[in-house]
């Protein structure tokens, strides 16, 4: 009895969902997940709720929208990388689970979120999903996705 229930819990934990992934979840080409915690807001003070930033230039402007005196962004050689956004919503408590994935022959970089809903509440939970990948290549675009759980 002990070995089968050890081996149902087992499954459970280390089994894979394609909607809302888990254990086995892949991010893909990511190099970095990004949190600016509180000082760079989230749409609606963002003016765009999806970015591609590749220049330091760019970046900075994020600054603009800066709600602590004094901050400064993470660091990032825009040389060697680009960074992405998407802002989501999900509801109550959320998973947020990111992969970028890249298409030579279709010459994208492909960003899925997937939002994996926790419970049903009045509340919303919200992400900007912000992600250092691999300098996008030229001629190269972006899509993104986002699959709800």
């Amino acid at each position: 009895m002990r070995t089968i229930l050890l081996s149902f819990i087992f499954v459970l934990f280390s089994s894979c969902r394609k909607d809302c992934p888990r254990v086995c979840f892949s991010k893909g080409i990511i190099i970095q997940e990004i949190s600016f915690g509180t000082c760079i807001p989230i749409p609606p003070n963002l003016p765009q709720t999806e970015y591609i930033i590749d220049n330091d230039t760019v970046y900075q402007q994020l600054l603009s929208n800066s709600v602590c005196s004094g901050y400064t962004l993470p660091a990032i050689d825009f040389a060697q990388y680009t960074l992405l956004g998407k802002y989501t919503i999900g509801q109550c408590k959320v998973d947020f689970h990111r992969q970028v994935t890249k298409d030579d022959a279709a010459k994208t970089y492909n960003f899925t979120i997937y939002v994996c809903d926790r419970g049903i509440c009045k509340s919303a939970a919200i992400s900007m999903n912000w992600v250092t990948v691999p300098k996008l290549p030229q001629g190269y675009t972006v899509t993104f996705t986002v699959k709800q759980d």
